[in-house]
């Protein structure tokens, strides 16, 4: 019984943490609508700040006023940056640009104060409680203390004051909080500037219940906040504690009771079984599910994220039409300069962009043309790379079986992938199939009989293929070849998915899901097809992935990995295989273009990032091309109607 009750206790401590950086989340979400990857970034930063200070003789206290100062300040800038000069983005426009920011801060706090971990000042530690025959660590109850009273603070600021009404009505409904005179701008910025509040707070509680700090921390407890505020109701404050303390006590028993190794992995099973069972949270609403989505009221009802706030699809409207043939001709002259002119290093280089853009081909039919966001397509890259790898070093089978293979295990995976995602909508498809992604990454790093874990699995031989008599060779021109042609088979399928009704009904679910059930399109069976077909892409790339690097490993499936293919599409145009490829090409040279700039390379591609999505909606591929907006008018003063894409079928065509 004492163990149970002091794993409870540290499971409330660790949850405590959680819950405050929950409840940065739901602040900004709540108000600005916003999903603020780069909440956990805050935490680190917070946390750094507090080192700092201490280092100058401040005690600890001071030390945290002076991080409360520097997170509101950063978090302020967040906001200037991804909600108001983004202005009318689209849906998942500012997710990824906080997630640029996050790279930005993360590789800043590494250049400024190295990568090592850094030991952080706690006055308490080692110190104990006895309660009975139970030992209970200060710090737990200093964590867990600290948490109540400022989250009761929080509270009594939100519902006793002026500021705390404008930022409930301002997240209840802004246009008629803006009809009664609220202004809703600084109600955005004090959610941002509480955020950043809490992030220097979680940093503190962090540092003390870890007692070091590093870099790296900031996405790890970011993502734990991230499930907390899902598990709980992503508007729901209470839901953010709740949630928060679910996980930490269901994290704590579980490494307790049956292995640390699979502690993490309870923060994202809880998420995934409360999105599939109570989508709204614990705690939470359903007041996001209706016409409008998350845009709220006085939007033109659609459920497409590729929406800006107004419902107008900016990044579909400013597609330039380009002809797969075209991008199979430019794939083709590509393959043929890296695989002859271009030397071993740019050649190796190049087939990392074929492989990539394979895998971003897959994410452009789920996303580009149904509008489901996924953010765990990483895991079935990683799923085609692990199988590869163990038929390879297993078995030798030449490379024809092992991409049919290959074919069918991620055609499994894409089904059972999409059952759990199918009956959701807005923000939370992107929350499950993030949940997935870290299941799948977690699963890589503790099934050691089949991944062999942290090891990984090497001796991957190149491929051999039967038809040709058993060729292979083990240059890099030749891999780099093969890696081309399979992104030209990628692109093959697509083109066959982009004809016909099939593609006529897919848009019509992008477009607005609801009317599409409306005008009789059969949604789930669609949106199973669309991820099965995403899911043998992303496989296929896992193949040609293990095959050239021949090794394989968990952390070649990180989450940043989902992100990268997301970031990849967006850049290039979300709903263009012309976009997928060029986007991938360019993300993946641009670091090695970089390279020069070793320490800045990852500053310099989060704010080309942020730039892209600035400037260029629509993508790279549609540049020089004129696109309408809302706020385009015609001669007669009117507002002008918006060219449509010429790829981009009428979703009342949709099954006539």
């Amino acid at each position: 019984m004492a163990e149970f009750l002091a794993q409870l206790v540290n499971g409330l401590a660790i949850g405590a943490v959680y819950a405050v950086v929950a409840l940065g989340f739901v602040l900004v979400f709540g108000v600005a609508k916003v999903v603020n990857f780069a909440q956990g970034s805050q935490v680190m930063l917070g946390a750094y700040l507090v080192w700092v200070a201490s280092g100058w003789g401040l005690p600890l206290p001071l030390a945290f006023l002076v991080a409360v100062a520097g997170s509101v300040l950063l978090a302020v800038l967040i906001e200037l940056i991804c909600v108001e000069w983004l202005g009318e983005s689209a849906e998942i426009a500012p997710l990824l640009s906080t997630l640029a920011i996050a790279f930005i801060i993360d590789q800043t706090v590494r250049l400024v104060w190295s990568a090592n971990p850094q030991r952080f000042p706690n006055p308490f530690a080692g110190a104990n409680l006895r309660i009975g025959p139970l030992y209970v660590g200060l710090t737990d109850i200093i964590i867990i203390a600290t948490a109540v009273v400022f989250v009761a603070l929080l509270t009594v600021l939100l519902k006793a004051t002026w500021v705390g009404r404008s930022v409930r009505a301002a997240a209840q409904d802004p246009v008629a909080a803006q009809q009664m005179g609220v202004r809703t701008g600084p109600a955005k910025v004090t959610v941002f500037a509480l955020s950043g509040v809490l992030g220097a707070l979680g940093g503190v509680l962090v540092g003390m219940y870890f007692q070091q700090i590093d870099p790296t921390m900031g996405l790890p407890f970011g993502l734990k906040g991230f499930a907390a505020a899902m598990v709980g109701g992503v508007v729901s404050m209470a839901g953010a504690v709740l949630g928060g303390l679910l996980i930490g006590v269901a994290e704590s028993l579980a490494g307790g009771y049956i292995g640390s190794e699979y502690r993490d992995l309870v923060a994202f099973v809880m998420l995934l079984l409360v999105l599939v069972l109570r989508p709204q949270g614990l705690l939470g609403s359903r007041a996001l599910t209706g016409l409008g989505g998350s845009r709220g009221a006085g939007a033109i009802p659609t459920t497409s994220p590729l929406a800006d706030a107004s419902g107008f699809p900016v990044t579909v409207m400013g597609t330039r039409r380009i002809p797969v043939w075209w991008v199979a001709l430019g794939t083709v002259l590509l393959g043929v300069l890296a695989t002859t002119v271009a030397g071993s290093y740019w050649s190796g280089v190049l087939a990392q962009g074929a492989i990539f853009a394979t895998a971003a081909l897959g994410l452009m039919v789920l996303t580009g043309m149904t509008g489901y966001v996924s953010v765990g397509h990483g895991a079935l890259m990683g799923i085609g790379a692990y199988w590869t790898a163990r038929v390879v070093t297993a078995l030798d089978l030449p490379f024809e079986l092992v991409l049919l293979s290959v074919v069918l295990v991620s055609l499994v995976a894409g089904v059972l992938f999409a059952y759990p995602v199918l009956g959701l909508s807005g923000h939370t498809i992107a929350l499950a199939t993030l949940a997935l992604g870290q299941i799948g990454y977690l699963l890589f790093l503790n099934l050691i009989e089949v991944t062999r874990g942290p090891m990984g699995i090497g001796g991957i031989a190149p491929p051999r293929f039967a038809l040709l008599g058993g060729a292979t060779d083990f240059s890099v021109a030749w891999m780099t070849g093969v890696c081309f042609v399979v992104l030209l088979l990628g692109l093959g399928l697509v083109a066959a998915v982009t004809r016909g009704q099939v593609s006529v009904n897919l848009r019509a679910i992008r477009e607005d899901r609801l009317a599409a059930e409306a005008f009789g399109v059969h949604v789930r069976p669609y949106l199973t097809i669309a991820f099965a077909l995403s899911s043998v892409l992303a496989g296929l790339a896992g193949m040609m992935f293990a095959y050239q690097q021949s090794y394989v490993s968990p952390d070649s499936f990180l989450i940043l990995v989902s992100f990268l293919l997301l970031t990849m599409i967006l850049a290039g145009g979300i709903v263009s295989p012309a976009g997928a490829v060029v986007g991938a090409f360019v993300l993946v040279a641009l670091p090695e273009l970089l390279r020069e700039q070793t320490e800045l390379r990852e500053i310099l591609y989060g704010v080309v990032l942020i730039l892209i999505i600035r400037f260029m909606p629509s993508g790279i591929t549609s540049l020089g091309r004129r696109r309408a907006s809302s706020g385009d008018q015609g001669p007669d003063g009117k507002a002008a109607a918006a060219e449509p894409a010429a790829t981009e079928p009428v979703p009342g065509g949709a099954r006539q």
